[in-house]
């Protein structure tokens, strides 16, 4: 997926919010978003220090292993702190990292195996090329799905806003 990460994560985000009571405020939402593309960082280090791996699926931030090693010790520390706005960041953050590497697996794959096997596991692979996405993604389905899911993302956000919900 290449657009699609920061709809589908304010869409996680907002039924997260929704379903265990948590006030809506631009914290819970910012703090989603950014864990929505958070895996996807890698590519700002690949730019910026011109270092060229192929496709950034072979990085540490594509891999569930490193999340699900803080994961635990967000949980640890909860069980420690019990404090309930660290509970909600948890949910909040890790759901949304999760979302998107799923989401990755439906267009490319991820390495949900390693360190135990290093293959990139994907449901529905569109191809690479010199690690760069194959030229006719642009006339795929699954790029247009992800601008279906901008438009209805944008619309949402409008009528959220109208409806005073996110003007804190």
């Amino acid at each position: 997926m290449l657009i699609g990460h920061l709809p589908a994560g304010y869409f996680l985000t907002r039924a997260l919010i929704k379903k265990n009571k948590i006030p809506l405020t631009p914290l819970w939402l910012g703090l989603g978003l950014v864990a929505s593309v958070l895996p996807d960082f890698d590519i700002a280090y690949s730019i910026l220090f011109k270092d060229s791996i192929g496709s950034h699926r072979y990085y540490f931030t594509n891999f569930p292993a490193f999340y699900l090693t803080f994961l635990l010790m967000a949980v640890l520390i909860y069980f420690l702190v019990r404090k309930k706005w660290l509970k909600f960041g948890i949910i909040i953050v890790f759901a949304n990292i999760f979302l998107h590497l799923f989401l990755d697996t439906m267009f490319v794959g991820i390495k949900w195996l390693w360190p135990f096997w290093d293959g990139l596991i994907g449901v529905y692979n569109v191809g690479l090329t010199n690690g760069f996405i194959v030229e006719n993604y642009f006339h795929h389905w699954y790029w247009y799905l992800e601008i279906v899911l901008w438009v209805i993302a944008v619309s949402s956000v409008v009528c959220s806003y109208k409806k005073g919900e996110l003007r804190n």
